[in-house]
């Protein structure tokens, strides 16, 4: 059975910074991951995409209204839509080791961005890790029919290095 490890975390609570070190520590074990983070810049509230292969970044979304505006809320970049989706169809194409997407959220729920990619992803024989926040992770599940290998919670995010072991045993097997 296919390993599917999530990372579940509030808002700003650091899930891409522990994917960050995660992917770090597979890398320098040799492994290849590949898929994407999303990186948050505080100052201007805007999300760049961030290519793990090729490092390339680009700009995703940025915020230009309250909350309360929601799912409105966000300007999206056609170009960091593209960017996810064909990191993604890479993936498919020419399968990592182990597959990031950050993150999984509402919009996917709803059929967007990359909803469809992500479903070709979850039901491909790749071993993935994903982000989703707390509040939408069972709908996550759900959704997709993912029975995860493991979550990890905020509770985790100070322990990379066992996060790391507990997927490196998953990926020997």
């Amino acid at each position: 059975m296919k390993s599917i490890f999530i990372v579940s975390g509030g808002k700003e609570s650091g899930k891409t910074s522990f994917l960050i070190d995660i992917i770090s520590l597979l890398q320098k074990s040799g492994f290849v991951a590949g898929g994407f983070v999303a990186l948050h810049d505080i100052e201007s509230d805007c999300y760049q995409i961030k290519d793990l292969r090729t490092n390339e970044a680009s700009p995703l979304m940025q915020r230009v209204a309250s909350f309360e505006k929601r799912p409105l809320h966000f300007k999206f970049f056609p170009e960091g839509i593209e960017m996810g989706n064909n990191c993604i169809k890479e993936l498919l194409i020419h399968p990592p080791d182990i597959a990031i997407v950050d993150e999984i959220g509402g919009y996917e729920l709803r059929g967007e961005l990359w909803s469809n990619s992500f479903t070709q992803l979850v039901e491909s024989s790749i071993p993935l890790v994903f982000s989703v926040k707390d509040r939408l992770l069972h709908k996550v599940v759900s959704k997709w029919g993912i029975e995860p290998t493991y979550v990890f919670s905020s509770a985790n995010f100070s322990e990379p290095d066992k996060a790391f072991e507990r997927i490196k045993r998953c990926l020997r097997e």
